[in-house]
């Protein structure tokens, strides 16, 4: 079973690897979900996150 992400949580793969998950571009992520490029546990954080990620991508 996956440990659950959380913004503190370090991005465990990519361009941004090692970096906290809140400090990984949202627009990043959202298009690591979007094209399914991202693990569960990356899903899973993204889903959780996903109406304040858009937000802002959007700024």
């Amino acid at each position: 079973m996956d440990t659950k992400l959380t913004d503190q949580s370090l991005m465990p793969f990519g361009e941004y690897k090692d970096y906290s998950m809140i400090n990984v571009p949202a627009s990043y992520l959202i298009w690591l979900y979007e094209n399914r490029k991202c693990s569960n546990q990356v899903k899973n954080y993204i889903i959780e996150n996903l109406d304040v990620l858009r937000m802002q991508a959007n700024k």
